[in-house]
């Protein structure tokens, strides 16, 4: 133990010493040339003596003189007790669900296991690291959760995703950067997030991710738990396509693949909707590549949502299959509402339709005008009874699918040999699209469309063919609203029924009707004849209906286009013939503003074993909230498509596959009631118990009758981890480079050669100043080697 005087430096373990004179360096310099001085003169001065004696009395006076210049300076010692601070070492471990698939093609020990097999050759790091840094644990999946070594070696890898990058920024909530000691990384290297699609396969690290890790300061020792070598998989990885689309406009969906390890030439990917096959594309396949895209375009022909598949075969060998199919939900909105007007005679009603479609820019108007009449001198054969050649072929089996609606205006099919199309117009409808037949001398019964696939579509039944010379009735009527005319949105001039009464009773009557013999079951009447009688009822005049999926109207007089003349002529605007026309197309287009009852889901994929909340919203005739009006939800589901098909080993493709697949019956899952509140709505909260495709039906009573509305989801497993599996070790690599730390590929690497940081703090438990310079030992040092030198000095002659 040192002692000096009574105080011990046994309780200090460092000391620094210290200078508390306070003189400044030019002070300092000048005693310093001052002592230069002396000493050369004392040397010339004893230039006489022996040297012995000449150069100890020189010491004597130097010893001296530097003992008064320390005195000036005032030396101390600090004396400190000190206790290192140890930093902050992270060990991060992938939980992800892509490190439970084989750590190799050969091997059945999986990724995690080879994590967990590095987490125990890292204890012997850990336990000699005890004293420098403590250590702590991570899980990394969808972020960055606390763990303990104990728990990420009992742990199973069952993230839904793996963001690395993520967990770097995240690290500074749990640790505090300027003491990070250093990272250990174990993952396959794949990541879910925004680091993974940055940094693509084979390209550097970017200017993001080096800022990242320049920021956090530390070594990262990543350690890649799985290898490529010998791996066979084949994966699609990403359906690049937008949220929604425009009807009867092109679409492309891009597609990712990564392919690796298969015996074949080429594989084929399939798209298909609801299990029909539309489009296949052969990928060549090189064993140098793994990345591949293969691209499709499409033009969706209905409105609403669509369920697409894109598949590939399934090779014998692979890690997964799981990931060899992707569905997708695309919602087919409308860009324009493209109609199609086919006029069999000009006429004011035909003029009046046309401008109204053609001054309005949300319609793509494509008119065809027979421009002949009995009397007029025929030149050319019946078949091209139009200004060009009437394309009936080009209009109803090649174009037909890209309208939006069919306007026939009296128009008569037969001398145009269009018998033939008429099946195609009905499937037409019945697939979603929208048909008007506006009266005249060549419409319904007149224009010969008894018995033929038109009036199976039409909301009325037409007089037989045999009674066609009593089809038309030339008398001017007013027409009267119905019931259901008073709040249906087509005729609803006005939102309040008193108004909407009054507004029709001023409209210009009608000139002349066709004759139908009837509504038929399903179809709405909204105006009726006030003197003809159909069945016993007033004959219907302004008749709708749903049909299939689309919608179909009747008006059994070609006289509107007077609402708009007359009323202009009578001093009004002509208003009631724009809001009447426009609204009958919005509704037989199936616009969803005009719907009474709306069922929405913020979603359009769930996974299986969560819950949807369904918003059920219900408006009066007049689209005020529907106040404390019950009605029903139906859940219906049913399974997916699964085109998935097996490869055949050495073939250049796959086996053939059916164009189209069975889709599966649905099934009501639940109904459920329901009361709209304050605001017209209802909440509901529904299970989804499983994969597939789901259907809400919400259903409530309205003034015209039923309100019907639906909606659809998916449900899918959730295997964004598994559609890449090809571990990517260069990316670790590249990040423990640019950290300056140690990358290894398990299951072999050296612990010895993880890079840690040496604690940079310390901490002083205790510390003591002990003034050199104040002590009688160096008064009385100074003092005898004074006497030394005189004595010495007297005794060799000198004075």
């Amino acid at each position: 133990m040192i002692t000096f005087g009574d105080f011990s430096f046994g309780d200090y373990n460092a000391g620094d010493l210290l200078w508390l004179g306070d003189w400044s360096p030019a002070w300092i310099t000048m005693l310093v040339v001052l002592g230069t001085v002396i000493f050369a003169i004392s040397a010339y001065d004893l230039r006489n003596l022996r040297a012995l004696r000449r150069w100890t009395l020189v010491g004597l006076r130097v010893a001296v003189y530097a003992l008064a210049v320390l005195l000036l300076l005032e030396p101390a010692i600090d004396l400190k007790h000190i206790s290192k601070v140890k930093n902050d070492v992270v060990v991060m471990v992938d939980t992800s669900k892509s490190m439970g698939l084989r750590a190799e093609a050969d091997s059945e020990g999986t990724r995690y296991q080879r994590a967990t097999e590095a987490l125990d050759g890292l204890k012997p790091l850990i336990e000699r690291g005890k004293e420098d840094h403590n250590f702590h644990y991570f899980s990394v999946g969808d972020g960055l959760r606390p763990s303990s070594l104990t728990a990420l070696q009992a742990a199973t890898p069952s993230a839904d995703a793996t963001e690395i990058g993520l967990s770097f920024d995240a690290l500074t909530d749990h640790i505090d950067p300027q003491n990070l000691g250093g990272m250990i990384l174990i993952s396959d290297g794949i990541d879910t997030g925004a680091l993974g699609r940055r940094i693509q396969r084979g390209e550097e690290l970017d200017q993001a991710t080096l800022e990242t890790l320049k920021n956090l300061d530390a070594p990262l020792n990543t350690l890649a738990a799985a290898s490529a070598e010998s791996l066979r998989d084949l994966a699609i990885t990403r359906v690049h396509h937008d949220d929604f689309a425009y009807i009867h406009n092109k679409v492309s969906i891009d597609v990712d693949l990564q392919i690796i390890g298969l015996n074949t030439p080429t594989v084929q990917v399939e798209l298909r909707r609801e299990g029909q096959l539309l489009q296949t594309r052969q990928l060549q396949i090189s064993p140098d590549t793994t990345e591949y895209r293969v691209s499709f375009e499409l033009v969706p022909e209905h409105m609403g949502k669509e369920i697409y598949t894109v598949a590939a075969p399934e090779y014998p060998g692979e890690v997964l299959t799981e990931n060899n199919i992707s569905h997708f939900l695309l919602n087919v909105i409308r860009d324009k509402i493209r109609v199609l007007q086919v006029v069999g005679q000009p006429s004011w009603d035909e003029r009046f339709m046309r401008r109204l479609l053609k001054n309005n820019p949300n319609y793509d108007l494509i008119s065809f005008f027979i421009l002949r009449t009995d009397s007029s001198v025929q030149l050319v054969p019946n078949n091209e009874m139009s200004l060009i050649p009437f394309p009936t072929r080009e209009l109803f089996e090649d174009e037909l699918g890209s309208f939006d609606m069919v306007i026939f205006q009296n128009f008569n099919f037969g001398p145009y040999q269009m018998r033939r199309y008429l099946p195609r117009i009905a499937e037409f409808v019945r697939e979603g699209g929208g048909f008007v037949m506006i009266g005249g001398e060549l419409s319904f019964a007149a224009g010969g469309y008894s018995n033929t696939p038109i009036e199976e579509i039409l909301p009325v039944f037409l007089p037989p063919m045999s009674n066609v010379s009593g089809a038309v009735n030339f008398d001017e009527f007013q027409p009267e609203l119905t019931r259901a005319g008073l709040y249906h949105p087509i005729t609803q001039l006005a939102f309040d029924p008193a108004s909407n009464l009054k507004i029709w009773s001023q409209l210009p009557g009608m000139r002349g009707s066709n004759i139908v013999t009837g509504a038929k079951p399903g179809a709405t009447v909204l105006a009726t004849h006030p003197t003809l009688r159909a069945g016993g009822e007033p004959m219907p005049v302004i008749t709708v209906s749903e049909v299939g999926k689309g919608r179909s109207m009747a008006i059994t007089s070609d006289s509107t286009w007077r609402w708009a003349f007359e009323q202009v002529d009578r001093g009004g605007v002509g208003r009631e013939y724009q809001v009447f026309w426009n609204s009958a197309i919005r509704w037989l287009i199936q616009d969803p503003e005009l719907k009474l009852i709306r069922v929405e889901v913020p979603e359009n994929i769930y996974p299986p074993g969560s819950e949807v909340d369904v918003l059920v919203h219900l408006a009066k005739s007049d689209y005020t909230p529907a106040v404390g009006v019950e009605g029903t939800l139906q859940l219906l589901h049913r399974d997916l498509v699964d085109p998935s098909h097996k490869a055949i080993e050495g073939h250049q493709g796959a086996r053939p596959t059916a164009r189209q697949l069975k889709v599966p019956d649905k099934k009501t899952i639940q109904t459920i009631p329901f009361t709209t509140n304050a605001r017209g709505e209802a909440i509901l909260k529904l299970p989804v118990p499983k994969t597939g495709v789901y259907e809400l039906i919400a259903e409530a009573p309205g003034a015209a009758g039923k309100l019907v509305d639906r909606e659809s989801f998916l449900a899918l497993q959730n295997i964004n981890e598994f559609r890449e599996i090809i571990p990517r070790d260069p990316l670790l690599s590249d990040l423990a480079s640019a950290s300056g730390g140690y990358h290894a590929a398990l299951p072999k690497f050296s612990p010895d050669s993880v890079k840690l940081k040496p604690p940079r703090f310390v901490k002083v438990n205790h510390r003591r100043v002990i003034q050199l310079w104040d002590h009688f030992a160096i008064f009385f040092l100074i003092l005898g080697l004074l006497a030394a030198e005189w004595s010495l000095r007297r005794r060799w002659g000198r004075l």
